[in-house]
């Protein structure tokens, strides 16, 4: 029987991270998708570029903090490119097909939301 893939950076530098939402990250059950380019080229375009995709769900907010579904997120994409373009090629392609499936950047307003919304958790508790 296979295991499922834990999901992990191969490469230390973060070249490209996008993390989309369908639904409010302080609902339960409001999914994620990130997408992520590492690589160990820290300003060269040539070398090796993962790019992997994670899908997870929120179990809302929790005594004050962020609180995950007890499932990993699980692996969508992951490959090693070789050289940037190819990479960022397959990056857009991923952020598309989410896109059509519903899921949208988060904004900075979003986050600043997301954040109040801790606050007032915490202060309820």
């Amino acid at each position: 029987m296979d295991k499922e893939r834990k999901p992990y950076a191969r490469y230390c530098i973060v070249r490209e991270l996008l993390t989309m939402w369908s639904g409010d990250a302080a609902d339960t059950g409001s999914l994620f998708r990130q997408f992520v380019i590492t690589s160990n080229e820290f300003t060269s375009t040539v070398g090796t570029f993962q790019l992997f995709g994670l899908e997870g769900a929120s179990a809302g907010v929790k005594d004050g903090k962020f609180a995950t579904s007890d499932e990993d997120p699980k692996v969508l994409f992951d490959k090693d490119f070789d050289g940037v373009e190819s990479a960022v090629k397959h990056f857009e392609e991923l952020v598309s097909d989410a896109k059509k499936m519903g899921f949208k950047p988060i904004t900075t307003m979003q986050i600043l939301e997301f954040e109040d919304k801790l606050r007032h958790s915490k202060a309820s508790d």
